[in-house]
């Protein structure tokens, strides 16, 4: 085990290699986008190095644009107060038919959901998606609450700790090794002191808040082993001690625990650029020319002077303020200088700047609050845009993000025994999730507009030809319109029930019909008793008056 502590400690200095070319690139990109969140890609403490960027950073565009950004991707994708997925069996895709198993998976996906958005999803989503949209990459780490017993817990792991790599022919990533700290006295509390390097188990002892460097590594196994469970899962777990070169502990998971996103791949690269890639040289821009700005605009309050070195005032001593007196052998000792600074030019050069920044960053389609009336139209027209802009990114984030996440959720709900048990229909199938958040139906709405426009005009048609209708399915009509708008399947009846109401209404019906048949005949019955009668008692009368 220890041999093979030092070969994941030798192959860590490969990937650092490999990784170190994109690095200058995304620190420029986190200090004018994400200035909070800005990586430490040497390992380093960080703490300074923000703090003497965020005093280098006179404008904000970039990172407000960012934020807005990465809030329309969540509002439009992982919604909280509405499900956005849904779980399909692989080879059913039928939408004019709703079965039980169907029923089942709605149900499952509803308890996801709320298991999902009940943890710290939210906000270890918007970090991820921060670092997606500025760097191009993040990284979420997705499991069981231990401490509490249970639940998902969610850990947007900082990208400047991370390196990744792919083992698959479709380029997924599915390896990845990450460093992070541990004081010495946390390392016996969570490994044991047996499974400790004697050095940590003394250093816990006479100095327990010692930090030490750990390494995590988590890759597909080669082969699946023998002996404990957790050790023939697909994917291997190792904690080492870097230090030391020793191994800590060896797991596993069912599931790839990280769900690794990029936005934009680079080529022959396992790591990705985001949007803020384009607008990283208008950001630089404006930043510098504000910087210019407010430099002049305190030459310009403060003036600029002229003095003489006469004995008396001496210039490099004397400060300019209010309530000051300066002390020269004449008033023409001193002088203010006009600069002449035109601001007109940097303020036409800054508004086309930040308007190029938020245009690139997707963050001016919606005017700001307070400026501009817009119209209900005009709002859903803007979003609608919005969304159309944002559909391109959407689909490696569906891919590389979120179907991980569900697949991971899905698998350690199943293995806790809280989904219950599926309908047989569902046994041996494969599930795959399909995606119903606003973002996703938006790019369906089309479908659904056209099958409108479609029974609109046959119904045009039908007054001249009622047949012509005979061309519509209405029942899939029902079903594409109301899935495609996001409709529960928990209101949409199945096949079955479809049939078995029919069933019962055409036999009620006939019942009706016959009962209103019968009637009528024993109407008719009792009509020509009465004319009998009526007759019979007509004839009686008139033999009795003949008497």
């Amino acid at each position: 085990m220890q041999n093979d502590a030092r070969k994941f400690c030798a192959r860590l200095g490969h990937l650092k290699a490999a990784r170190s070319q994109y690095e200058s690139h995304w620190s420029e990109c986190y200090k004018y986008g994400a200035p909070e969140r800005q990586q430490s890609f040497s390992g380093s403490d960080v703490k300074g190095q923000r703090e003497n960027e965020r005093a280098e950073l006179y404008d904000s565009t970039a990172a407000d644009s960012i934020q807005i950004l990465v809030s329309m991707i969540m509002n439009g994708v992982t919604p909280a107060n509405a499900v956005w997925f849904k779980a399909q069996p692989d080879g059913i895709d039928d939408l004019s038919e709703v079965t039980e198993g169907e029923r089942w998976l709605e149900d499952v996906c509803q308890f996801m959901w709320r298991n999902i958005h009940g943890a710290n999803f939210d906000s270890e989503n918007f970090d991820t998606i921060t670092d997606v949209v500025t760097a191009g990459w993040g990284v979420m780490y997705v499991d069981i609450d231990r401490v509490a017993g249970g639940g998902y817990v969610f850990e947007s792991w900082p990208i400047g700790s991370c390196f990744i790599g792919s083992t698959r022919a479709d380029g997924l990533i599915d390896t990845i090794y990450r460093e992070h700290e541990m004081t010495a006295e946390a390392m016996i509390n969570t490994y044991g002191e047996k499974n400790c390097h004697y050095t940590v188990v003394d250093t816990a002892k006479s100095s327990p808040d010692t930090k030490i460097k750990l390494l995590h590594v988590i890759q597909p196994r080669k082969q699946v082993g023998a002996g404990q469970i957790n050790k023939a899962m697909p994917f291997a777990s190792y904690h080492i001690d870097q230090s030391n070169q020793h191994m800590l502990k060896e797991s596993g998971y069912h599931e790839f625990p990280c769900s690794i996103p990029r936005l934009r791949k680079l080529p022959n690269s396992v790591y990705g650029n985001g949007e803020m890639t384009l607008a990283l040289p208008d950001a630089k821009m404006a930043n510098e020319l504000m910087k210019n700005t407010v430099r002049s605009a305190d030459l310009q309050i403060g003036g600029m002077w002229i003095a003489k070195d006469d004995g008396v005032l001496n210039p490099h001593t004397v400060r300019i303020g209010p309530r000051k007196i300066i002390v020269a052998n004449d008033v023409d000792s001193i002088k203010r200088l006009d600069d002449g600074v035109n601001f007109q030019i940097s303020e036409y050069l800054m508004r086309d700047l930040q308007g190029g920044i938020r245009r690139k960053l997707k963050a001016d389609q919606l005017p700001p609050i307070g400026t501009t009336q817009m119209t209900a139209t005009e709002i859903n027209t803007r979003v609608e845009m919005i969304r159309q802009l944002l559909g391109p990114m959407y689909g490696r984030l569906q891919t590389e993000y979120l179907k991980a996440i569900l697949d991971r959720c899905f698998g350690l709900a199943l293995r806790a025994n809280q989904l219950g048990n599926p309908p047989e229909e569902l046994w041996g199938r494969n599930l795959s999730f399909k995606f119903i958040s606003p973002l996703a139906r938006s790019q369906r709405m089309e479908e659904v507009f056209a099958t409108e426009q479609y029974i609109l005009s046959l119904s045009s048609m039908a007054q001249v030809d009622q047949t012509i209708l005979d061309n519509i399915d209405f029942d899939a009509v029902a079903a594409v319109t109301g899935t495609g708008r996001g409709v529960p399947q928990s209101i949409m009846r199945t096949a079955e029930e479809v049939q078995q109401l029919r069933e019962a209404r055409q036999k009620a019906q006939e019942e009706q019909a016959q009962a209103q048949q019968e009637q009528a005949m024993m109407e008719m019955a009792g009509g020509a008793v009465a004319k009998g009668i009526e007759k019979q008692i007509g004839a009686e009368t008139a033999t009795g008056v003949m008497q």
